[in-house]
C-alpha cells in the first residue's frame, strides 16, 4: 500500500503559528519544515485524518509571464477535483522517494522532479524556485493538505507538454494572471492562491 509523506498538524503549528493559519502563506522557509518530525502513512489513512497534513510539491510553469493551465476530467484520481481548471502540477511523496524513511532536502527535490516528469514532457533548462505554501482547510480535501508551491520559469512555451495516457488532464493554454483571474470559481482553491503567492500584491483581499 502508498505510504504518503505527513507531518503532524501540531507539528506544523509550532513554524507557522497555531492554528494553521489558512491562505497563501509565504514562509517558513521550506528546509524549516523538512526539519520537523514526520511520518510516512498508508494513504487511505492519512486521506481521512486531519490531525495530519499530506505535504504536495505544487509546481507551476511561468513563460514571459503567462502560466501553464489545464483541466481536470471526471477520471482524475481526486475526483474532489474533477472538472477544475489547474495551473499546478502536484502530487504525494512516497516512501519510495525517501532516504530510508527520512526525507532530506534531496529527496524532496528529487521527488518533487519526479511528479513533474510524470506528468510533463520538459525539455530544456528551467530555473524553479520555491516560493511559499498553501492551506485551506474549508474543505476534506484542503484539511489533509499542504501545498508547498515552486515555480518553474521557462524560456520556451514548447519546453513542457503534458504526457498523453496519463491522468484524465487536458492542456487549456497558456494564460496571463489578467485572464486567469477572469475565470474565477473555474479553478482550484489553491490555484487561485498560489498565483497570489507568484504575483505577490496583485490580488486584492477586499
Amino acid at each position: 500500500m502508498e505510504q504518503v509523506f505527513c507531518i503532524a498538524r501540531k507539528e506544523l503549528e509550532k513554524v507557522f503559528y497555531s492554528p494553521l493559519p489558512n491562505g497563501a502563506l509565504p514562509g517558513p522557509p521550506l528546509p524549516v519544515v523538512l526539519g520537523l518530525q514526520h511520518y510516512f502513512i498508508d494513504r487511505p489513512i492519512a486521506e481521512a485524518d486531519p490531525s495530519y497534513k499530506q505535504i504536495i510539491p505544487y509546481q507551476l510553469f511561468c513563460c514571459q509571464d503567462r502560466f501553464f493551465v489545464y483541466q481536470r476530467g471526471g477520471k482524475v484520481g481526486e475526483q474532489r477535483l474533477s472538472w477544475r481548471c489547474s495551473l499546478g502540477i502536484g502530487g504525494h511523496l512516497n516512501r519510495g522517494d525517501s532516504d530510508n524513511g527520512r526525507m532530506g532536502a534531496g529527496d524532496y527535490e528529487a521527488g518533487l522532479l519526479r511528479e513533474r516528469e510524470e506528468e510533463l514532457h520538459c525539455q530544456g533548462e528551467m530555473t524553479t524556485r520555491f516560493i511559499g505554501w498553501i492551506n485551506d482547510d474549508s474543505d476534506p480535501v484542503g484539511q489533509v493538505h499542504l501545498g508547498a508551491v515552486h515555480i518553474c520559469q521557462l524560456t520556451d512555451e514548447t519546453q513542457v507538454s503534458l504526457r498523453t495516457g496519463g491522468e484524465d488532464i487536458y492542456f487549456l493554454g497558456w494564460l496571463t494572471f489578467d485572464e486567469i483571474l477572469a475565470k474565477g470559481d473555474a479553478f482550484e482553491t489553491w490555484s487561485r492562491l498560489a498565483l497570489e503567492l507568484a504575483c505577490p500584491g496583485k490580488i486584492s483581499r477586499e
